[in-house]
């Protein structure tokens, strides 16, 4: 299984193409610190039929169907619009100021490698 990997300071972004009982698409996970303890936070499954994103709260899993057609595009999206208030909501301690001013340079490379992994594995 291919995973690209982007750091960001203390958070994390792996990237890979999961198949998995009769599914298949991008998989985004997002770790970040809790308490200075690196925990999964977030992770964006993009799966064809079954479209999902999890917010990893402390104890509690919540677990919410993406509605839009493209799962992909929808989830970078709403990574590069919303990743402050999902890591707050997952119970992230929040960024530091390095890690806010590279924040637009690392999703804009997880779009990127998204998108390409997402190409390879179709046309394989």
């Amino acid at each position: 299984m291919t995973t690209y990997s982007q750091e960001v300071g203390r958070f994390k972004f792996d990237i890979s193409y999961r198949r998995m009982r009769g599914d298949q698409g991008l998989s985004i996970r997002v770790n970040g610190p809790v308490s200075d303890q690196e925990r999964e936070l977030l992770r964006f499954d993009c799966f064809d039929n079954s479209p999902h994103y999890h917010v990893e709260v402390y104890g509690k899993n919540q677990i919410t169907a993406i509605e839009d057609n493209d799962a992909t595009e929808w989830s970078l999206k709403t990574l590069i619009d919303q990743f402050e208030a999902l890591i707050n909501d997952a119970g992230a301690d929040a960024l530091n100021a390095h890690e806010r001013d590279s924040l637009a340079d690392a999703l804009s490379q997880v779009s990127e490698d998204s998108r390409n992994l997402v190409a390879a594995e179709r046309a394989a």
